[in-house]
């Protein structure tokens, strides 16, 4: 057993050279982490909804409540309000509709509008980035909103359910206008 010790010793740099390692690895690893961060600078909020296996249900309806992480911001710092779509390869739909209602405390009626999200292109490629099989792509729905006061969404589909098997996920993302646009939520 000592003989197998002072082997794996003998291979070993020195000790004061396992500390230099450690540091350059530690420094290495906090720079990648703060560099990720920095990615999605200037998102206030990220929700997703798991869809299911088997499609969006008929009759389904998402709602979200996006409020800025820091709630004196309501109504007064602009966003960019983006529908995340994350698919499988084996989506059969090259398009999906979403119904998109946004409501607040000041209004009386809904704003309703339909998005239409192109998923392949002509090719039958995914039009989003992702791997192996999994896509995300997203579709920024409005810019330069002020966040009203009890701002909720709810999200959609008038498709039969059949029609969007392979849809994984809806998401909602609150971003600062002007921000940077290197969205990349779903690194595989």
């Amino acid at each position: 057993m000592n003989v197998k010790i002072s082997k794996i010793k003998s291979i070993l740099p020195s000790l004061s050279m396992r500390k230099a390692g450690w540091t350059v690895f530690s420094s290495l690893l906090f720079s990648i982490s703060l560099s990720s961060c920095l990615q999605n600078a200037g998102v206030e909020y990220s929700r997703f909804v798991a869809t299911g296996e088997t499609g969006i249900p008929e009759n389904w309806e998402y709602e979200f409540s996006p409020v800025p992480a820091d709630s004196a911001s309501i109504g007064k710092i602009p966003f960019d309000l983006i529908l995340v779509v994350r698919y499988s390869a084996t989506t059969e739909s090259k398009d999906v509709m979403f119904d998109i209602e946004e409501f607040s405390l000041q209004q009386d009626i809904p704003d309703t509008t339909s998005v239409k999200v192109s998923l392949f292109n002509e090719e039958n490629k995914p039009l989003g980035k992702g791997n192996f099989a999994i896509y995300e792509i997203a579709d920024t729905l409005r810019r330069g909103i002020k966040i009203p006061e009890g701002y909720t969404i709810s999200v959609s589909s008038p498709l039969a359910q059949e029609e969007t098997v392979g849809i994984n996920a809806i998401g909602i993302i609150l971003s600062r206008t002007g921000s940077s646009r290197n969205f990349n939520f779903f690194n595989l």
